[in-house]
């Protein structure tokens, strides 16, 4: 691995600390659904990139949206780090061994009824990459670079299917695609901590 990224990699780690994994019943009091994701970050062509994935029209939630790898916690999971790695592979065939995990962010509530436990990820072999054609529809890259742009970014209000209007951060159009909504606060609250 390119010394650069490697100690890119560790200084990801010590910035987002050694946050415990708690069980899910211990943060989820909130009565919303459990979800858990994974902002999965790689090293193409000389830059450290972003993977999203654009959900197909057929599932359930969400559909159509660009959106990280994820899903809500099944019973079987062990905590919710180990369902961001399970739902990693059922949608984009990474396995959980290419997986370095670097740490986790916030949980945070959405407006659509989940509560969220976001994992940070460096794969570090793509090749395996097989997307799940019933889940999603393409993979997006966008370079980190381009992420922490400010003017890449801006706030709208949003009114979504309640009758109360919120400010929702919204990423510009990058190759015909939008990052928003609750992906876009989690790439958002990642760069701010790496800065």
């Amino acid at each position: 691995m390119n010394p650069d990224i490697h100690n890119f990699l560790e200084n990801i780690k010590i910035k987002l600390g050694a946050k415990t994994l708690k069980r899910i019943e211990e943060n989820n009091s909130s009565g919303l659904i459990s979800a858990a994701v994974l902002i999965p970050i790689a090293y193409i062509e000389g830059e450290l990139v972003v993977l999203f994935t654009k959900r197909t029209g057929f599932v359930k939630n969400h559909q159509s949206q660009v959106s990280f790898p994820g899903g809500k916690i099944e019973i079987e999971d062990i905590n919710p780090l180990s369902a961001s790695l399970r739902e990693t592979q059922e949608e984009i065939g990474i396995l959980a061994d290419e997986i370095e995990v670097l740490g986790r962010l916030e949980p945070q509530k959405t407006t659509t009824g989940f509560y969220v436990y976001p994992f940070i990820g460096f794969i570090h072999n793509l090749d395996r990459i097989q997307v799940n054609p019933s889940e999603v529809e393409k993979i997006i890259f966008i370079p980190l670079k381009w992420l922490q742009d400010s003017s890449n970014s801006h706030y709208e209000l949003y009114q979504g299917k309640s009758t109360t209007q919120h400010s929702v951060l919204f990423y510009s159009l990058y190759e015909g695609e939008i990052v928003w909504g609750i992906t876009a606060s989690l790439i958002y609250e990642f760069i701010l901590i790496i800065k």
